[in-house]
């Protein structure tokens, strides 16, 4: 029998702890790299379920988010009502709307604000679920290597119509209200020790001057980066999603990002007119594991402004009992520069 369930857990249960108060020493790198092998061969054996499914919101090894109620998507899950030349089609408007940007930039003393908030479910055995509202803010200095600052805002938690529990539900985030956190280079306390220098050591999630630089500009072989050598096509779309809501990345990549995205096989146009935090975008997707991801695009402009996780298959009552075509996790972003660190 395969260990990859094993290795899967570990890596996860990693991730929950390091994004809440405990600290654990964690390679975040070897942790991308160990979990996208895990998820390519999943099909050897399927993971083991943990009796109750989180979702965090945290600069993590992972993304582990959760979505925004039982609203039905309006998702083909199959893929085959979906348009993949269509998809294209988007993604090359909107890389040739964001190639025209001229980014701002930033002056000494200023700050990049990126706001970002999600809504998700919590599910735990027998058919129980709640939803959380948190609200991440963060202030980015003009000197990356400056101090950093961030807030997290979490509204209470309420138990999902049709899958109530007793009592008042636990948060869905690590997080407590009002938190706030501070550190060079974007390197937080709650963060595990021992990871690499966020300073010098870049990613897709933590993009230095010198990873944004080291990306190819061809299409194709952005594509590969993305895939983390060679991982499903949605952990590419993981990946992607990772960079464009971090807000940090210029105009140029991020439209050299939808370009490489163009030529995700499997991807397709999901919802026409997806609403997320007051606004309308262009949904493209793909199936990854037993979930479809997707990111949210204006079409207006070509911003990124969101992205969401959708359920592919009807959960068994031990993870939640929840539907197929149930979102969630969906998130919004936003970002501007700002005269002072806390400023809006």
């Amino acid at each position: 029998m395969s260990d990859q369930p094993e290795t899967l857990d570990r890596v996860l249960d990693a991730t929950l702890a390091k994004a809440g108060d405990e600290p654990v020493r964690f390679d975040v790198a070897a942790g991308k790299a160990e979990l996208a092998a895990a998820l390519k061969t999943r099909a050897v054996a399927p993971p083991k379920r943990k009796n109750k499914v989180r979702w965090l919101a945290a600069a993590a090894a992972v993304t582990v988010l959760t979505g925004t109620g039982l609203a039905a998507s309006t998702v083909d899950l199959t893929g085959t009502g979906g348009n993949s030349a269509t998809a294209a089609e988007e993604l090359t408007k909107a890389a040739d709307l964001a190639a025209r940007v001229v980014d701002q930039p930033l002056a000494p003393g200023q700050f990049r604000y990126v706001r970002t908030r999600y809504e998700g479910i919590t599910s735990a055995e027998g058919a129980k679920a709640s939803s959380t509202d948190m609200t991440n803010e963060e202030w980015i200095p003009a000197d990356r290597r400056d101090e950093w600052l961030f807030r997290a805002t979490v509204q209470p938690s309420k138990w999902v119509p049709g899958h109530e529990g007793t009592g008042q539900p636990e948060s869905g985030s690590a997080f407590k209200n009002g938190q706030e956190f501070r550190g060079a280079c974007g390197k937080y306390s709650y963060m595990a020790e021992g990871q690499p220098d966020r300073c010098t050591v870049g990613d897709f999630h933590n993009p230095t001057p010198e990873f944004v630089a080291s990306l190819p500009k061809d299409p194709k072989e952005l594509l590969e980066r993305l895939k983390a050598g060679g991982g499903p096509e949605g952990w590419a779309l993981q990946q992607a999603r990772e960079a464009l809501q971090s807000g940090e990345f210029p105009a140029e990549v991020r439209a050299n990002i939808f370009r490489a995205l163009a030529l995700l096989p499997g991807l397709v146009v999901t919802e026409q007119r997806a609403n997320l935090d007051g606004k309308q975008g262009v949904a493209l997707g793909v199936q990854f594991l037993s979930e479809f991801t997707e990111i949210i695009i204006d079409p207006e402009n070509g911003d990124y402004i969101g992205g969401r996780d959708t359920i592919a298959e009807d959960l068994p009552d031990d993870q939640g009992g929840l539907d197929k075509g149930t979102v969630r996790q969906s998130s919004s972003v936003t970002t501007k520069i700002v005269d002072s660190q806390g400023g809006k």
